[in-house]
């Protein structure tokens, strides 16, 4: 028999942390957990809220290069936008003040994908005079606003440019990473410390949450150690610390058989 079989975590409740705010965290257990050769753990439940920005320090650069020549690096302020405010921002940043003299003026406007009309999520960028590029960079580096709104016609030079499908839900999906289990399970990114994956299934300011459906093949091995601190991060499918900009959020694990 374990001497313990359930583990509750709340972020507010972990030691002090000097890196990743409330995103990483470390638990000191009192006496500590021996864990069985055989022994398996689970992620019962977690809760956290939905607050990290649409747009951040990962996802805020539009490029634009002008008439072939003019290359343009555009920050777009972070935070939680809607698709109105980021549509104005990016107009703003178009129009400033690095813009080629010879180009006219940028409008953004929101448009429907069929001809029908309908939920009007995608972009039409235009400019009155001249022509332009919306190069995609998608290596992380980049952090490229690509991976909130792309433009498949984006690497040509022309006078307006439609985008794809306006994704503003920048997680989909929170992977908890943690010191706890062995190397059953491979991330995205052939990671081997995911303890669980949970999906970011409401909007801004909502309450992610997840309970286990229990299933049989829903554990990773534990066994053979002493087990006194417990190390978890949340992190999105690159690997990037998730900032929850103040957020806390919890966690019930399970060690068993």
């Amino acid at each position: 028999m374990l001497n313990t079989t359930k583990l509750y975590i709340d972020s507010r409740h972990s030691l002090p942390s000097t890196h990743g705010g409330s995103s990483s965290i470390e638990v000191e257990i009192p006496g500590g957990i021996e864990l069985h050769p055989n022994t398996k753990v689970w992620l019962s439940e977690f809760t956290c809220p939905a607050s990290w920005d649409t747009i951040d320090y990962s996802n805020n650069v539009l490029y634009v290069t002008e008439l072939g020549a003019t290359h343009r690096t555009l920050f777009i302020p972070t935070g939680p936008h809607d698709l109105e405010s980021l549509r104005a921002v990016m107009e703003e940043q178009l129009n400033n003040s690095s813009k080629d003299p010879a180009m006219g003026v940028y409008t953004v406007t929101r448009v429907s994908s069929g001809s029908g009309g309908g939920t009007y999520r995608l972009y039409k960028i235009a400019c009155s005079v001249g022509w332009f590029a919306l190069p995609n960079y998608s290596n992380a580096s980049a952090n490229s606003l690509g991976t909130v709104v792309g433009f498949p016609t984006g690497e040509s030079g022309l006078i307006n440019h439609t985008s794809s499908f306006i994704d503003l839900r920048r997680v989909h999906s929170i992977y908890i990473h943690s010191n706890i289990g062995g190397y059953q399970s491979i991330g995205p990114r052939g990671e081997r410390t995911i303890l669980g994956k949970v999906a970011a299934n409401t909007s801004y300011g909502g309450l992610v949450t997840y309970s286990s459906p229990a299933s049989e093949h829903d554990y990773v091995d534990a066994g053979g150690k002493s087990l006194n601190m417990i190390k978890l991060e949340l992190k999105d499918s690159f690997g990037r610390l998730i900032e929850l900009n103040g957020g806390h959020w919890s966690a019930t694990i399970l060690f068993g058989k």
